[in-house]
């Protein structure tokens, strides 16, 4: 098994998961995280349409650790 398919779920799950329990820094970090191996993939497999959607989620995450970058 590729370490990448391994890593986009453990990272985008926490995320979502982190998302959800209202700690919001942690769980765009984790998003963050998980984007280079979302770009590397999809970019390997030619699926530019998510390709696009994960660049648009990485400024997306990086929007909201700006965002909530003083909250606890």
């Amino acid at each position: 098994m590729d370490l990448t398919q391994l890593l986009i779920p453990l990272f985008t799950g926490a995320s979502i998961w982190a998302l959800a329990a209202k700690r919001h820094r942690l769980g765009f970090a984790l998003g963050l995280c998980a984007q280079p191996f979302w770009l590397q993939s999809t970019a390997r497999a030619g699926l530019w349409g998510i390709f696009a959607l994960s660049l648009w989620c990485t400024g997306n995450y990086i929007r909201g650790l700006y965002n909530h970058r003083g909250a606890k």
